[in-house]
């Protein structure tokens, strides 16, 4: 086992229960609540910009999910980003390869300087200004390519060295300043139900709220939710019902952390 994969295996239990406050979409607010609790994080679900300035004396950290917009929405975004710049903040950039409204969005919660960007490799293409091939929220086959990537990681290098970009795909990439990480777990059924990348975006807020530093928590949070799918996958062999799927892989998420090995699974490492 590896330095870095002894690190991840000893991140259970969460030192801490961190009060994760989660600003995202009423499609998966159930899924972040619960996932949060299963590793051992304690989720509020609040968007009401009234309450920010008593909820963040107690909050440990901070998702903004733009996965479902409306005007209401875009002001608890931007209000929140603003107002806990001293707290971990993760920003998934849902959609940002979709519309212009999105990536105006994306961009401008990046100015408050969050912990972590994460999002598809389409959308974080389209962050960079690079050509995307994104759909609504899913990312492109083409843009997942071996160049594709290798211009994306370089696009990610210039950008702000003090943020930590995940951009999710058959190959997770890592990025922080001249530090690049490349990952590949997770089977194709994660795509197939709702949710899996807000569910990442959670874990790696835990996992800053709990005291990791951003790239130790990007990797915790992405890699945990993989080998969560894997082990799911292994359980229900030969036949997986996706909705059976869901159902294994949520149960992992509080399973798999009691076995003291998990990471020795985790594929790929530093570039």
């Amino acid at each position: 086992m590896t330095n870095w994969q002894t690190k991840l295996a000893e991140a259970f239990p969460l030192k801490k229960a961190p009060l994760v406050h989660c600003i995202t979409n009423e499609i998966t607010n159930e899924l972040l609540a619960n996932g949060l609790l299963f590793v051992g994080a304690k989720p509020i679900m609040a968007e009401d910009v009234r309450e920010f300035p008593d909820l963040f004396k107690s909050t440990d950290g901070l998702l903004l999910n733009m996965g479902r917009m409306s005007i209401a929405r875009e002001e608890a975004l931007v209000a929140a980003s603003k107002l806990a710049q001293d707290k971990p903040v993760v920003v998934d950039i849902v959609g940002a390869a979709a519309t212009p409204l999105r990536l105006d969005l994306a961009h401008r919660l990046a100015k408050n300087q969050p912990s972590v960007i994460k999002g598809n490799i389409s959308e974080l293409r389209a962050f960079c200004g690079l050509t995307s091939g994104g759909r609504g929220v899913d990312g492109s086959a083409s843009d997942q390519e071996d160049a594709a990537i290798d211009e994306l990681i370089a696009a990610l290098q210039k950008q702000d060295s003090a943020i930590t970009y995940l951009a999710t795909g058959k190959k997770d990439v890592v990025v922080k300043g001249d530090q690049v990480w490349l990952l590949a777990n997770g089977v194709p059924e994660l795509d197939c139900f709702t949710g899996t990348g807000d569910l990442v975006g959670a874990l790696i807020t835990a996992f800053l709220g709990a005291g990791y530093e951003a790239v130790e928590a990007t990797l915790l949070g992405v890699s945990y939710l993989n080998c969560c799918g894997e082990q799911a996958k292994k359980q229900l062999l030969p036949t997986v019902g996706l909705a059976d799927f869901r159902h294994e892989t949520l149960n992992q998420l509080s399973l798999l952390s009691q076995d003291t090995t998990w990471s020795q699974a985790v594929k790929g490492g530093k570039r």
